[in-house]
Order: structure tokens, then sequence, then C-alpha cells
């Protein structure tokens, strides 16, 4: 289901009428968009509005993006985006280097890439704002219960309450690391059963040549770049009702059709891996922009049988097994980087969707000659 961003408030700022009209159009009803013709009239928004992504474009009478980007106020918290072509990369470069501009968008921009964009950079800001308020909250509980460890009755409840916010804490984090169903279930009964599901699509995504990468950048770096792919391909997974299973180093897998039945699950992962990789497209170009290393993701998905369940009781893991698993990583293993390659068993499931090309059979344990196709991905 995609994701309802609703609440969260979006300035776009551009000299042409058209470009406001065709945003407002495409992103009205996902976020409340307002917009600006100059820097101007865009800081007086900001000084009446609470803005939580600041989209502008770079060539702009008067004042440029970058312009007023650094004219908005210090107090102000959210996150900035620009608009621009390849001409202006120079001054781009400068204002992503000094922190005023958090991503920039080639013109003319791409509806889906400049959502997941704003996606991603709403989920940012209100983490951010989120720790904020949580630290202030934090500091004020500490004085308070300062105050009162002399008081025995008032410092009992105080226990209770920090009891009862552990618990929610607890049920939130179970409600992180494991599909709904399956965290009521170990609430319920102190354990979950295993299950075995007839369809399921597997996906597994992983970087080329991540080893000599990591030779080429810096740890901090490097986390950071990984940390903002896999946050993207979160919430790629959940606009399309996949579940994420879990990630290995730079490589990152997910299932659809489990914990509930999905009978579009085949055609719900490969429209994720087209996503994703239109996602890295645009994360290759930035990272050319910044000097740093390119990341080429390969993805395979096949769709078969699977066991699912839940392993460990301390760190609880929802991990999934059988040959279905095997075989997806088979066909990531065989791919190339940039393409989706799928088995023969999910090309069936999909066929009439989306135009692939036959690759020929590879050798399957358990399975014998397995047919693999790319699907053909429009640039």
């Amino acid at each position: 289901m995609e994701q309802d961003n609703k609440g969260y408030n979006v300035l776009y700022v551009d000299d042409e009428v058209n470009n406001l009209n065709s945003f407002r159009a495409a992103l009205r009803r996902n976020y409340n968009v307002f917009t600006a013709l100059s820097g101007e009239e865009g800081i007086d928004i900001l000084t009446k509005n609470d803005i939580h992504v600041v989209v502008t474009d770079q060539r702009m009478p008067n004042m440029t993006g970058v312009q007023f980007l650094q004219h908005i106020p210090g107090e102000q918290d959210n996150i900035r985006i620009i608009l621009t072509g390849f001409s202006d990369m120079e001054s781009i470069i400068e204002a992503i280097n000094t922190g005023k501009v958090y991503r920039y968008i080639t013109k003319p921009w791409d509806k889906d890439e400049l959502k997941i964009t704003i996606d991603n950079a709403i989920e940012t800001v209100m983490l951010r704002r989120n720790n904020r308020k949580l630290i202030l909250e934090l500091q004020e509980n500490n004085a308070h219960l300062e105050e009162k460890v002399k008081e025995r009755t008032l410092e009992i409840e105080n226990q209770k309450l920090l009891v009862e916010t552990a618990k929610t804490k607890s049920d939130s984090l179970l409600l992180n690391i494991l599909p709904a169903e399956i965290a009521e279930e170990l609430k319920l009964f102190g354990r979950s059963y295993t299950r075995k599901h007839q369809q399921v699509s597997v996906l597994f995504a992983d970087i080329k040549d991540f080893t000599s990468i990591t030779e080429q950048i810096t740890p901090e770096k490097l986390v950071t770049q990984l940390d903002e792919v896999f946050r993207a391909f979160d919430n790629i997974v959940e606009k399309y009702d996949i579940e994420k299973i879990k990630t290995i180093g730079d490589a990152y897998m997910c299932a659809c059709g489990l914990p509930r039945v999905n009978r579009d699950n085949a055609i719900n992962t490969v429209k994720a891996a087209l996503d994703m990789q239109e996602f890295m497209r645009g994360f290759a170009l930035s990272s050319r922009i910044q000097n740093l290393p390119v990341f080429d993701m390969r993805i395979g998905i096949h769709t078969g049988p699977v066991i699912a369940g839940v392993v460990g009781n301390r760190k609880f893991v929802y991990d999934i097994w059988g040959d279905t698993v095997n075989l997806a990583a088979q066909m990531e293993q065989r791919g190339e980087p940039g393409k989706i390659n799928i088995s023969g068993c999910t090309y069936e499931l999909v066929k009439d969707m989306f135009p692939c090309s036959y690759r020929g059979k590879i050798s399957a344990k358990n399975r014998g000659e397995v047919d693999m196709y790319f699907v053909d991905i429009k640039l």
C-alpha cells in the first residue's frame, strides 16, 4: 500500500507557473503542497507555515535556488532539495558540501523518483525532530524524577510508568523486526509457529564488487551510503506489501506473499525491483558528482514455496528457508549490474505484465535445468 504523507508540508519554489502547476498536480494527493514564484515569496511562506521539505529550482531571477536556501532562517528545521540542470552542478556541489542541500534532482524531474526522494526526506526530518523531542522529554522526565524521588508513593508510581513505557517500546520494537501477525502470536503464546507458504516471490539485491568499494571509502561514508540505499528499499517494499526479511552486509532480501497470501506476489516483487533499479540509477549519478564509488546493484527473483518462522529467543529473527530461497539467490548471482534476473517460474506469472528477454538455462540443485529471463527496463 502506498505511503500516505498527506499530513506533511512541501514547498516548491519556481519562477515558471507551468512548473508549479505540474508539481502541484503530480504530488498534491501525497502532501500538502505550497508553491511560490520567487525566493522572497518562499521565505514568506516559510515564516507562516511549518514546512517539512523545501524544493526549489536553481535558475531564478533576482535570487537563485542556492541563494534562496541560504536565506532560510537558521531555526527552520526542514530538508532542502534543489532542481538543477547539469550546467549548474558546480554551485550545487558547493551547496551539498556546506550542508545547505540534502539532495539534488536533475531536470526534467521524474514523478516517481521525486516522490521517493521526498518520502526519504520526510522520514529524515521527522526522525530528526522526533529525536530532538525525545531528548527534551527525557531531560524533563529526569528532572521530574529527581524532584519526586524523596516521596515513596510517587516513586512507586514512576516505576509503574517506566514499566509501561518499556512495554510499549518493546511492543514497538517487536513490530519493527517482525510481521504484525507473527509479533502478536509471540505475545500471546510465547512462540511463533512455523508455516509453509505455497507461493512466495523472493528477491535478493546485491552490490557488485562491494569488497573493493570498501577499500575506496571511509567506514562512516560507506555506512551512510548503504543506509540511504536500504532506507529507500524499505520504503519501496512497504509500498508493494512486501516483507523485508533481512540485510546481510551489502545484500538486501525481501519476500512477497507472506505471512499473508498475496496472489500478485510476483507482479508486486518485479514492480519493486524496477523501482529499486530506478532509485539506484539516480543514486549513482549523485555518487559520481560527489566523487564517491558507484553502487551497481544486481537483483534476482524466484517464485515458489518456502518455510517461514521465527528463530532465536533473545534476538528474534523472522526468516525463510527452502529451495526457492536458494534459487532466488542464484538468480541474483547469475544476474548483471543494473538488471533484474528472474526465473522461469516467476516469468510465467509476470509475462503478461512486463516484457522480458530469455537468457538461457542454469543447472540448479534439486531442480534440474532452470530458465532465466531479464526484465526489460525502460531507460
